[in-house]
C-alpha cells in the first residue's frame, strides 16, 4: 500500500517524487484494463467490450460493491491480507476494515493493523468478510457476533477465510450451510449446525457463502469471489499483477502431502488436529 500524503507538509521539507511500486502497477493495470475490456470502463462507462469481458460476473461492469473485512484482536494478518490485496486490484470495489470498537488492532504475534471502522457504524455490507486467528476469544463475544449476525443478514454475500468461518457459525448463519475451514479445525464446524468440507474453496446456496481453507487458500479463494462477482478475466489480470505463481519448496501444505511425522509435530503442537477437532480459545 502507498503510504498517505499530508497535504499540509511544510514547502520546506524534502518530497518523496519517486511512485510506489504499488502505484507504478496500478497506473499501469489502469490502461492495461482499460484496454482489455474496452476503455472507459474504469469509468463507469460500460462498452461492450466490458460487458462481454465481464458477462461471467454476477455484477455489472459500472455497479460499485462495498466489502466489509471485520478483524479482531489475535486475529491472523494472511488470512486477509491476501485476499485485500486481490479485492483493491478489482474495479467499482471498496474495501473497508472494522473492528468491534474502532481504531488499532492488535493482532497474532503482535502485530498492530492501523485504524479501523467500528462495525456498529457500518450500516451494510456487499459482501462481509471474517479471517481466522490463534485465538477466537474477541469475535467469540456477543457483541462482536451481534454485529457480525447483522452485517451477514443483509449481506449478499457472506465469506470467510480460515477458522473465520468458525466465527460466522457460531453466529447461527452457516447452520445447514456447507463450509470450508483450517483442517485441523474443520470439524469443529459440526458444533454449530454447519457442514464441514475439507476442500479449499467452498460454497454455498449459489455462491452465497462462499469459505476458504487454511490461511493461505484465502488467496485462491479471493481470486474465485473476484471471477464470480467480476469475472473470470478481472480476476486473471489480479492474479498476475500480485504474481500468484504458487510454487512451494515442499508438499507439506495438508496433512494428505506432509510426511507422518511433521503430521505428528502438529498434532503435538494442536491436540486433536488430525482429526479436525483441533480447540483454540474461544471454541465452546
Amino acid at each position: 500500500m502507498t503510504d498517505p500524503i499530508d497535504n499540509n507538509a511544510s514547502a520546506a521539507q524534502p518530497i518523496n517524487t519517486r511512485p510506489s511500486r504499488r502505484d507504478v502497477l496500478k497506473l499501469g493495470s489502469i490502461a492495461a484494463l482499460g484496454a482489455l475490456l474496452g476503455g472507459g470502463a474504469l469509468l463507469g462507462r460500460a462498452t461492450p467490450a466490458l460487458a462481454e469481458a465481464a458477462s461471467t460476473g454476477t455484477l455489472s461492469p459500472s455497479e460499485s460493491f462495498d466489502i466489509v473485512i471485520a478483524v479482531y484482536p489475535n486475529g491472523t494478518l494472511l488470512d486477509f491480507a491476501g485476499p485485500s490485496e486481490v479485492f483493491h486490484w478489482l474495479p467499482n470495489t471498496n474495501i473497508r476494515y472494522a473492528s468491534l470498537e474502532g481504531g488499532p488492532v492488535t493482532l497474532e504475534y503482535g502485530v498492530v493493523y492501523g485504524k479501523t471502522e467500528r462495525l456498529a457504524d457500518i450500516a451494510k455490507a456487499d459482501l462481509i468478510m471474517v479471517p481466522g486467528g490463534s485465538d477466537l476469544t474477541a469475535p467469540m463475544q456477543p457483541a462482536y457476533q451481534a454485529q457480525i449476525r447483522r452485517l451477514a443478514d443483509g449481506a449478499r454475500y457472506v465469506t470467510s477465510v480460515c477458522n473465520g468461518s468458525l466465527v460466522l457459525a457460531a453466529t447461527g448463519i452457516l447452520k445447514g450451510k456447507r463450509s470450508a475451514c483450517h483442517w485441523a479445525f474443520i470439524n469443529d464446524l459440526k458444533e454449530y449446525g454447519a457442514i464441514p468440507v475439507p476442500e479449499r474453496f467452498v460454497e454455498d446456496d449459489n455462491g452465497r457463502f462462499m469459505s476458504g481453507g487454511g490461511i493461505t487458500a484465502g488467496i485462491d479463494f479471493a481470486l474465485r469471489v473476484a471471477a464470480k462477482l467480476r469475472g473470470q478475466q478481472v480476476a486473471e489480470f489480479a492474479q498476475l499483477l500480485i504474481e500468484y505463481d504458487p510454487a512451494p519448496p515442499f508438499h507439506s501444505g495438508h496433512p494428505r502431502d506432509a510426511r507422518p511425522e511433521i503430521v505428528a509435530m502438529v498434532e503435538k503442537e494442536l491436540p486433536g488436529a488430525s482429526k479436525g477437532l483441533a480447540r483454540i480459545p474461544g471454541i465452546r
